[in-house]
């Protein structure tokens, strides 16, 4: 019988984090071909567990759980238990044990995927910028300049956080996935400590037939056309720019930056896994890249309560009295009675008036 707190009872989930573009959602479909995970589409739920630390526009919002007795942890305990027991129904409807989540802008909230789950298993997918801004151009008509600053961003966040999180966190490449998909599934799953299942190299004949997010036919077999058919598709000044700006980084991941195919393997030599422990050393012999994490998105932080409104100060309403008028009674000099009763009565409603002109 496990013991309370036993690991063997904590949730090993499998998070898969990466560019939009970059190939996700094709592992997810092959990881969730295996009898044993169930992986669903996009859910980006660290969001909403995120949100948990705050109450939105609240200035107390941070402090909800107190009232409760409970500490940050244990809310995030009772958080991580909600969470985790969701995703465990759905896996348990389909007859699997484990569970995973695919969102790729999940990129940005690792820290806390392993505040919840420190059992978790980080996969990191990458692909050749230009392949990814090909993808981005046709399938969601993303301007090339931010398709590019999107790629750059997401794997600089990925490495960021793949050193810290190390051995927890592994990372492959989809060219490898493509070209040779039994070594690369049977190394990942020797890593998630799951046994071989032929159906992850046939999802196309597990999964029920549907276009799933992101418009990728979930019955199309495993292609390797689209290492390379970004070369045909993107115009030469569009390549152009995306090598001049995505260089070094592509590099660094083991590509030529002007073809498809990459030329220098990801990991060890014996693995096309590169594990997050690793990228330290390599890193140090990198030193041409800027390695400094990207800012982080505005809409990753907790919401916090909005900073308080000025309050606009009353315009006063001269519709019927002028400031001759005014000037005139602050004065002292004579004015009609009905005059001096709208003076009165502006200047006792508008205080901004007594410090335009002065008091009286």
């Amino acid at each position: 019988m496990a013991r309370a707190n036993d690991p063997a009872d904590e949730p090993r989930p499998i998070f898969i984090v990466g560019s939009n573009g970059s190939g996700s959602t094709l592992l997810r479909l092959m990881l969730d071909s295996h009898p044993s995970i169930a992986i669903p589409e996009e859910t980006g739920f660290l969001r909403l567990a995120m949100a948990h630390e705050w109450v939105p526009y609240w200035t107390l919002g941070d402090t909800w759980f107190g009232s409760l007795g409970l500490s940050e942890d244990q809310m995030y305990a009772e958080v991580a238990r909600f969470y985790s027991g969701l995703f465990a129904s759905y896996a348990a409807g389909r007859g699997k044990p484990r569970w995973g989540d695919k969102t790729p802008f999940h990129v940005w909230n690792l820290e806390l995927a392993l505040r919840l789950y420190p059992h978790a298993t980080i996969i990191g997918i990458v692909r050749h910028p230009a392949a990814v801004v090909s993808s981005l151009r046709r399938r969601f008509m993303r301007p090339t300049a931010g398709s590019v600053k999107h790629w750059l961003r997401s794997n600089r966040q990925l490495l960021y956080e793949a050193e810290i999180i190390g051995d927890r966190c592994v990372l492959l490449r989809y060219e490898d996935l493509v070209s040779d998909p039994a070594t690369v599934m049977r190394a990942l799953l020797g890593r998630l400590e799951e046994p071989w299942a032929d159906a992850v190299l046939s999802h196309h004949e597990v999964q029920p037939a549907a276009e799933s997010t992101g418009f990728t036919r979930t019955d199309r077999a495993i292609d390797p056309s689209g290492i390379s058919e970004w070369e045909s598709v993107l115009p030469t000044r569009i390549r152009d720019a995306v090598i001049e700006h995505t260089g070094p980084l592509a590099s660094f991941l083991g590509y030529d930056p002007g073809r498809g195919a990459p030329v220098q393997p990801l990991g060890d030599n014996a693995s096309p896994l590169l594990s997050g422990d690793r990228l330290a050393a390599m890193k140090a012999a990198s030193p041409q890249i800027n390695w400094a994490p990207p800012r982080r998105f505005p809409e990753t932080m907790p919401l916090r309560p909005p900073p308080p409104r000025r309050r606009r100060r009353a315009r006063p309403n001269l519709d019927d009295i002028t400031i001759r008028d005014l000037l005139r009674h602050r004065l002292g000099l004579r004015v009609s009675e009905d005059t001096r009763r709208k003076a009165n009565e502006v200047r006792r409603t508008n205080p901004t008036v007594d410090r335009l002109i002065g008091p009286k």
